[in-house]
């Protein structure tokens, strides 16, 4: 039985990222990783247990992607700049994550395992940014570090989904510009 929950991972990520959630089956799972749909009960428990676990698989593992350029001593203009292009990166490598991740956030709405798990991305990112922001040179004060990063994910939010509905548009550049030069007028210190 030696790497089958992998195998699982894997076979759901992929099955998710094609079909979405309302897609996903077990069989489909099963047959894409080539382990017995039985295992999938063993490993995560249910479809929705896959599914929680396929989400914070990838919640770490985009996490660290887009964190893998930062320096830790960014500026708050450069850090949002920075962060911006790393999930620009995630995307051009592969836009269903993108996709992929709305459509666990509408399921989340019904769906209370996978509304755990958003809430435990949605809680890895507010951690990680505000404290990249706090340890900013010229970064908010911790009381503000919070607020500031829910700013920042819904701003990032709305940017990706400007860019699966448009594509990379010249409005959306710009508005990308705004979006940097807005996080650094609004939470810069200084």
């Amino acid at each position: 039985m030696s790497g089958a929950r992998e195998r699982l991972l894997a076979a759901g990520l992929e099955v998710l990222k094609a079909d979405g959630y309302a897609g996903l089956t077990t069989a489909k799972v099963a047959a894409r990783s080539g382990e017995n749909k039985a295992l999938i009960s063993y490993h995560f428990g249910s479809k929705q247990g896959l599914v929680a676990a396929v989400g914070r698989e990838v919640a770490q593992s985009i996490t660290a992607e887009v964190l893998e350029n930062l320096k830790g001593d960014e500026s708050v203009h450069r850090l949002a700049s920075d962060v911006l292009a790393g999930l620009w990166r995630v995307m051009d490598r592969d836009e269903r994550l993108a996709r992929l991740y709305f459509d666990l956030a509408a399921v989340s709405v019904v769906e209370p395992d996978v509304r755990t798990v958003m809430r435990e991305m949605k809680d890895l990112w507010r951690d990680v940014l505000s404290q990249r922001l706090v340890s900013a040179p010229d970064g908010p004060p911790p009381r503000r570090a919070e607020a500031a990063a829910v700013f920042m994910i819904a701003g990032l939010e709305g940017l990706m989904l400007e860019r699966l509905d448009r594509g990379e548009t010249a409005a959306l550049d710009g508005a990308c510009k705004l979006f940097v030069a807005s996080v650094a007028a609004v939470l810069a210190r200084g």
